[in-house]
């Protein structure tokens, strides 16, 4: 049996996140993007937990606990807050307030699931969920992203790159659920030490549109892996800006921020696919 989590948010890229890491682990999510739709969807679906953000159009999220505690059908739901602000005061207020509980966003995997798995009756936790026999588990993973299953690229070593590490968190989690090896560098001395392992791709988070800390790191460590297939994660995509050394075998992918899980994934499978020799 699994659980249903209600997933109250407006912005579509910690929406996103919050799907994907929820789905990958067994759940299913319900979503909605303003405070009336969420108690709508509570209403209508029973969700076994309801995570909402705060700061909401139409209703916050004050406005959609109160209206989920009046109604009988949908009272006894546990209604967890997300906020964006820290909590002083450990989140005593907004458990004053009736919120069962609350989460900063962070969504990091180690801290988010455990939070949420605590509300739920042990049975519906992810952690108890059957797993999947060993020669599906790769495919229902791949399936839970709406990604095609990856083979044998799977398997595949991953360096990143960052000198800003918001993120690792986030790729760790959905290259780990895939099979990936991810490895950090974060700074130029670990770039130099990663250039003796071996590598499928580079994955390249810059961070910034700021070019002296980009010719700084990491484009002299690109130019070490310039045989490797690279993924550049930017703010945004300026064509304007062609930072990427030329001379690369394969051309770079640009994505930006946020970052979609599910394209991350197409976009690895793809320059996987490109740099792999024909049969």
């Amino acid at each position: 049996m699994t659980a249903s989590i209600l997933v109250i948010e407006d912005n579509p890229a910690n929406m996103n996140l919050m799907v994907y890491l929820l789905e990958a682990h067994g759940y299913r999510v319900l979503s909605a993007w303003d405070g009336e739709q969420g108690v709508a969807a509570a209403r209508r679906e029973l969700p076994d937990l309801v995570l909402c953000d705060l700061r909401l159009p139409k209703l916050d999220g004050h406005g959609v606990l109160r209206q989920l505690r009046a109604d009988p059908a949908t009272r006894a739901i546990p209604v967890l807050a997300a906020s964006a602000e820290p909590a002083d005061d450990g989140g005593a207020a907004l458990l004053a307030a009736g919120f069962d509980g609350w989460l900063a966003k962070a969504f990091e995997p180690e801290q988010l699931l455990p939070a949420l798995a605590a509300w739920l009756p042990p049975p519906l936790r992810a952690g108890q969920l059957a797993p999947p026999a060993p020669d599906t588990a790769l495919h229902a993973n791949a399936a839970a992203l709406r990604a095609p299953d990856p083979g044998p690229a799977a398997r595949a070593r991953v360096l990143l790159l960052d000198a800003a590490p918001a993120n690792h968190g986030l790729l760790a989690s959905v290259l780990g659920q895939l099979g990936y090896t991810l490895t950090v560098a974060s700074n130029a001395a670990q770039a130099e030490a990663c250039a003796g392992l071996a590598f499928d791709l580079v994955l390249c988070d810059s961070g910034t549109d700021d070019e002296a800390a980009l010719q700084a790191f990491p484009i002299p460590a690109l130019r070490r892996f310039s045989r490797l297939p690279l993924i550049v994660l930017r703010p945004a995509l300026d064509a304007s800006v062609a930072w990427v050394p030329c001379g690369r075998r394969y051309p770079a992918r640009l994505l930006a921020h946020p970052i979609d899980p599910t394209k991350l994934v197409d976009e690895i499978a793809a320059c996987l696919a490109a740099a792999r020799p024909p049969a």
